[in-house]
Order: structure tokens, then C-alpha cells, then sequence
């Protein structure tokens, strides 16, 4: 028993945070988010769109430019996302969108629907027209 509760430690404190690279639009599921995820565009050559699961207290996600295409986070339905450089959360269902090298941004969920932007603001994120 000592040998299955050391070996379960072991492996809880080696996760490794997953990575998403996509080079065409794709959803991340509830399963990467719990744990953290994150998200890029790297190799893309148009834009790419990562539709979030739907926004639970814990999950969270980090989406990370590393391609000159945009790079989408899109809320589900009708939950929103707060617009990194003022916080506010912005219009249900409206995606985010970033096209720089190395823009970068880190959502979690606090409140069940929303998306609370978490991390240093770095580039220029958008709302959806």
C-alpha cells in the first residue's frame, strides 16, 4: 500500500501542464482545462480559432501567439470573457483575438460563465466585431 501512495505522489507532482498546438480551429475539452492548458498557434497560416469548454470554477487556459495569424479564444454560447486590457467581461459568445508574436493571455474561471483574464496583459487582445 505504501509503494501505490508514493508512486500516486510521485505522479501528481510530475504532471506536466497539456499543450495545444493547432493550425486549424479546435476545441479544448473540460479534461485540459482542469488541469490548466495551453493553447497555440504555432505553424498556423490563417486563423485559428480554440472554442473553450464550458466555463467552470477551476479550469483554466493560456493562449500563447506563435504564429503572425490570429489567434481565437471563443467562450461557449452564451458565457463571456473578460478583455484583458480592462478586464471587463465582454458581449456572450464573442471571441477574443490576438495576431502578434508573442501575445500571450491567462483565463480561469471563478465564477460558473464567465472567463476572468488572470495573467500580465502582454500585446494587443480584441473582441469580436
Amino acid at each position: 500500500m505504501k509503494t501505490i501512495i508514493a508512486w500516486l505522489t510521485r505522479l501528481q507532482s510530475e504532471q506536466i501542464t497539456p499543450v495545444v498546438v493547432a493550425t486549424a480551429s479546435t476545441t479544448i475539452t473540460r479534461a485540459q482545462a482542469v488541469r490548466g492548458v495551453v493553447v497555440s498557434n504555432a505553424g498556423a497560416s490563417g486563423a485559428v480559432t480554440f472554442a473553450l469548454p464550458k466555463a467552470e470554477p477551476g479550469l483554466q487556459v493560456t493562449a500563447v501567439v506563435k504564429a503572425a495569424q490570429e489567434l481565437r479564444l471563443d467562450p461557449n454560447g452564451t458565457e463571456t470573457l473578460a478583455l484583458p486590457s480592462s478586464g471587463v467581461q465582454q458581449a456572450a459568445g464573442k471571441y477574443i483575438t490576438a495576431d502578434a508574436l508573442g501575445e500571450s493571455a491567462t483565463y480561469v474561471c471563478i465564477v460558473k460563465g464567465t472567463w476572468d483574464y488572470v495573467g500580465p496583459i502582454d500585446g494587443t487582445w480584441t473582441v469580436e466585431a
